[in-house]
């Protein structure tokens, strides 16, 4: 079923009127008609399935025939990303979207390079993060914050913290004591790595350094790599309960 994003102000008497850009998507480019059916994800955890009542000129308006909610996560899982050159961000953000990271914060170290207009980054990986929710069906959106110096970032103290670093000999993913129930934040470096004083703040602020096996990952494998293994031990991947319908 095809997926589409609306903003729960756009509802009313049963009708959900779409415009703009889904509009137009739905209008020209997949030719759909009166009585095809849409999920419509609101990005917040709710969903409505949907039939085509009218398609105009500006607007696509569709009645509503069922809802459904997903709970939040107790587990929410933010990825702390250095900035990757060319189209290498692209992918990760799209991945992270994919994987149900939580907050994706892309950040300036010493060794990476940032790249182009701050503005038109975070709007293209906004792009890229809604299409990626559309095509798995995620339900609440990944938040996205503009690039940031690493080293003006606030880290909170209740956060469980890890940074996978290729120097890391003595500590593996597994053994880094990942809990179940508390948020986590993950600190993936640039191509270059870290600098050694950003990884003696980082353990400064709480994070545990650990190992992603022994090879040298590319950053934007480990930063999928790392993001799969701390879904997989808060819990995140396990099968999908039963939605609340309503």
């Amino acid at each position: 079923m095809r997926r589409f994003f609306y903003h729960p102000g756009d509802e009313a008497a049963g009708c959900v009127a779409i415009s703009d850009a889904e509009a137009h998507h739905i209008r020209t480019v997949l030719r759909m008609r009166p009585g095809d059916t849409a999920e419509l994800l609101d990005g917040a955890g709710g969903a409505l399935t949907g039939e085509i009542e009218r398609i105009s000129a500006d607007s696509v308006s569709f009645r509503i025939l069922s809802r459904r909610t997903e709970p939040e996560s107790g587990s929410p899982l933010t990825l702390v990303m250095a900035l990757l050159k060319g189209k290498k961000m692209d992918k990760v953000v799209q991945k992270a979207a994919e994987l149900g990271v939580s907050r994706f914060v892309p950040v300036i170290t010493r060794y990476c390079e940032p790249q182009g207009r701050d503005s038109q980054l975070f709007d293209r990986w906004q792009r890229i993060m809604l299409e990626a929710c559309k095509q798995c069906g995620r339900l609440r959106l990944m938040e996205i914050s503009p690039p940031q110096p690493l080293h003006g970032l606030h880290f909170p103290a209740e956060s469980q913290k890890i940074m996978p670093w290729e120097n890391e000999t003595a500590s593996s993913f597994a053994a880094a004591g990942v809990q179940p129930g508390q948020p986590l934040i993950l600190l993936i470096g640039p191509e270059g790595g870290f600098h050694p004083a950003e990884v003696e703040q980082a353990k400064h602020w709480g994070f545990r350094t650990v190992s992603l096996g022994p090879r040298v990952l590319r950053a934007e494998t480990a930063a999928v790599a790392a993001a799969a293994l701390a879904q997989h031990l808060l819990g995140n991947l396990e099968p999908p309960e039963h939605p609340i319908f309503y």
